[in-house]
């Protein structure tokens, strides 16, 4: 009996080490690949819209990425300074500042693409949701889909660092 409930833990610990071992790892520095970016809009029902999109906002300059097991944490370059929000991946709702704003945001893992959901206050006072997806292609290539009030914009990223 004491063999099987130990084979069992055994097995439990391994398919749960499996299963963060199949995460992808979005860490790095990320600039825009504009041909692959222009390839997607130019193929998109749905033109890219212009602005940040919210969600944590990529940025057309790029972003910087530091990912634990736990968390994501989005470095990016915002008007007054660096803009930094990091995320927990439990998808519990969250109060943080992001820039001068204050928001309520939560991430999780959506398969192999992350997800966070950002709600903030709209110049007239009223909330809105915004969203922010990021996957990895099978090149390395970093696919970003920001869906807000203004539309969908859909990036891509290179690593270069």
């Amino acid at each position: 009996m004491q063999r099987k409930l130990a084979l069992t833990a055994v097995l439990a610990v391994a398919f749960a080490l499996g299963g963060y071992a199949q995460r992808q790892d979005f860490s790095g520095t990320w600039a825009v690949d504009q041909v692959a970016t222009d390839a997607v809009a130019a193929n998109t029902a749905t033109p890219p819209a212009g602005g940040r999109g919210g969600g944590g906002g990529m940025g057309l300059g790029g972003v910087t990425i530091k990912q634990t097991s736990d968390s994501i944490t989005l470095v990016r370059q915002g008007q007054s300074g660096p803009v930094t929000a990091t995320y927990k991946l439990d998808g519990v709702e969250q109060t943080m500042p992001l820039g001068e704003l204050t928001v309520k945001a939560k991430a999780k893992w959506d398969g192999d693409k992350i997800v966070i959901e950002t709600t903030r206050s709209g110049q007239d006072g009223s909330p809105f949701t915004s969203w922010l997806t990021l996957q990895l292609d099978d090149k390395g290539t970093l696919w970003t889909e920001q869906k807000g009030p203004n539309g969908i914009t859909k990036r891509a990223f290179k690593k270069t660092a």
